[in-house]
């Protein structure tokens, strides 16, 4: 399949427009990860990376965006957190050197990755025996209020999967994303593999964030 860097032609954009935001996985995660190797797939321009390292991580940080990734790096650079960036394919693994992780983690961000299988595969993968995965979405089954539209195209339905564009602010308009029902996200996650522990919803009145935390069995 096809991989494209959605954000490469809006990286000024949207590293502005999420300069204040909070990585939704944070909240999910161990407030001590010290002694732990931690991927953050499709990191972006580093939020989460940074968030990793503060808590203790040994941080990979792998994306295919290259204009997200230089701002990472320069920002790694001017305050150094010991954190690795590398240029990837998400749904691979021609980036890793066969060390495996200790965890993982993809933070609203496998909604734009377009191979979704190949994307969970690569973290059963990497991850070793008993290793974690948290991963955190646009909730599938959100559907809209006041301006926020809903999960999935406005000329379809819930079951509509496809990739599509609000036409409007914020990155669905800038970017778009892939509307996938929750039953193919979970799919995925078993087909890998891996098994499920937890899951969350943000928002309890109108869940707008999906989480779940799972493992590569032992």
């Amino acid at each position: 399949m096809t991989t494209t860097a959605w954000y490469d032609s809006h990286a000024d954009w949207y590293v502005t427009h999420t300069q204040e935001w909070q990585p939704t996985a944070a909240d999910f995660l161990p407030p001590d990860l010290t002694g732990q190797a931690v991927l953050d797939l499709a990191c972006g321009w580093g939020q989460l990376s940074r968030v990793l390292a503060e808590r203790g991580a040994a941080v990979t940080g792998v994306d295919v965006a290259e204009q997200l990734l230089a701002r990472a790096r320069d920002l790694e650079q001017a305050e150094p957190a010991g954190i690795r960036y590398l240029a990837g394919n998400a749904a691979g693994t021609r980036w890793w050197d066969g060390t495996p992780f200790d965890g993982a983690v993809c933070n609203m961000a496998l909604m734009d990755i377009d191979d979704l299988p190949g994307a969970m595969s690569a973290v059963a993968r990497v991850l070793r025996p008993g290793g974690w995965f948290v991963f955190t979405l646009f909730h599938p089954c959100f559907p809209g209020r006041g301006d926020t539209l809903s999960s999935w195209p406005v000329d379809g339905g819930y079951g509509t999967e496809r990739r599509w564009t609000t036409g409007r602010d914020g990155v669905r308009g800038h970017v778009g994303a892939n509307h996938r029902m929750v039953s193919t996200y979970l799919n995925a996650a078993l087909r890998a593999g891996l098994e499920f522990e937890e899951f969350a919803e943000r928002d309890t009145d109108l869940p707008q964030a999906l989480l779940v935390r799972c493992r590569r069995p032992r």
